[in-house]
């Protein structure tokens, strides 16, 4: 007893300081959630786990794990739930194997009657969300533009406004020199418009807003130097090296530079619908701008690349795929990304690589969030519709 009571007077009277570069080394190798969480520990912790420094390692080490991210829209809540799920490169010498992952909650996020889900963008997401009384009763539509970022839970709430009459579309965009995250508001023509309405004297016009915590956030309005115009039809939406592109149905694609906030019009091949139907979109190639296109009829993928932007001149490969995608996809192509020389495609709660070089396809179940009254693409009672973006990074920034 003696013996137990020295050593606990030795221990009290020990101070074992762990040295603070060993603590970062530590702290970077932690999942996303436990910094957040530890920020609470110290003030040291909270301005180390938010410091410039911190955050551009973490997200180098998170660019080498790449996440699927899930969006549930659960219309009878009118709530849309984040999940994510790792993205590996999954491949078999098999023709065709299956793999599983399970996916994890990240937020909830509340919406009125619409909301726009686009693609992640250096680990922060853009909602659109609307509530399209004017076709039914005359009132203005209204218009609520909010950035995520789904690691921290962090919300940034853009200034609302009613584009009297026009549909809104916003897209967010980095500048990697600047170091800016901006978002990109386009007040369109609408598509279907109410039958005794005249959009004649309705203009087009182009928003941006800088993200920032230091001032206040506000939405400048820019030129569009190319005249074009064009309805409330956007296919697919790539951020590549502080550039955004966005299908604008059959005319083309709209180029956005975030840096200098030009707007730029790239036209596509006549033969190609890569920027004006549901079965295509847009994807990073290998640091280049591409698209995918579905073929109606049979197994047939056709991979677009911009080879000259000056030039504007389009390169192409089409792929006979070994399954008939109408029976795997439903709807056809709803994302998809080149990773090496895989093609990667996101239907509902389903991963699909496509091997290029083994022409192979390999499946990968993600498990975790349908439910039992979930039903989707139609199948059933329709309560619930899942989406799915590939390319997701964990970002701990705050904006």
């Amino acid at each position: 007893m003696e013996d137990l009571q020295l050593d606990l007077d030795h221990a009290e009277n020990c101070t074992t300081t762990i040295p603070f570069d060993l603590i970062i080394e530590i702290l970077s190798r932690l999942p996303a959630k436990s910094l957040i969480r530890f920020q609470s520990v110290s003030k040291l912790w909270f301005s180390t786990i938010r410091s410039r420094t911190f955050v551009d390692s973490f997200y180098t080490r998170s660019m080498t794990r790449p996440r699927f991210l899930f969006r549930f829209d659960h219309r009878e809540s009118r709530r849309n739930f984040i999940f994510s799920a790792p993205q590996y490169e999954y491949c078999s010498d098999d023709d065709r194997y299956v793999f599983s992952a399970m996916a994890r909650y990240d937020m909830t996020i509340s919406d009125p009657d619409y909301c726009t889900f686009r693609d992640s963008v250096q680990g922060f997401i853009c909602f659109t969300s609307a509530v399209p009384k004017r076709f039914y009763d005359g009132t203005p539509l209204f218009n609520s533009i909010t950035v995520y970022n789904p690691t921290t839970r962090q919300i940034v709430k853009l200034p609302d406004f009613t584009p009297n009459g026009r549909y809104v579309e916003a897209l967010l965009g980095y500048d990697p020199v600047e170091d800016q995250y901006k978002v990109l508001c386009v007040m369109m023509l609408m598509m279907f418009g109410a039958p005794d309405e005249s959009q004649d004297d309705i203009q087009q016009e182009h928003f941006v807003c800088t993200l920032s915590s230091s001032q206040k956030q506000e939405w400048r309005k820019i030129e569009n130097p190319t005249g074009d115009s064009y309805t409330s039809v956007f296919f697919g939406q790539i951020c590549i090296d502080g550039a955004l592109y966005y299908g604008v149905g059959e005319s083309g694609i709209v180029k956005f530079d975030v840096r200098s906030e030009k707007v730029e019009y790239i036209k596509t091949p006549e033969e190609s619908y890569i920027s004006g139907s549901y079965n295509s979109t847009l994807i990073n190639y290998n640091g280049k701008l591409g698209g995918l296109e579905r073929s109606c009829e049979g197994n047939l993928m056709t991979l677009w690349v911009l080879e000259d932007a000056e030039k504007q001149e389009w390169s192409s490969i089409t792929y006979d795929l070994p399954y008939h995608w109408d029976a795997t996809l439903g709807y056809g192509v709803t994302d998809g990304e080149i990773h090496g020389s895989h093609m990667v495609f996101c239907p509902p709660f389903s991963v699909f690589y496509y091997d290029f070089d083994m022409d192979c396809i390999s499946v990968v179940r993600i498990r975790g969030i349908e439910d039992g009254d979930l039903r989707v693409d139609g199948f059933g009672e329709l309560t619930g519709h899942t989406s799915c973006r590939p390319g997701h990074i964990e970002n701990i920034r705050f904006l």
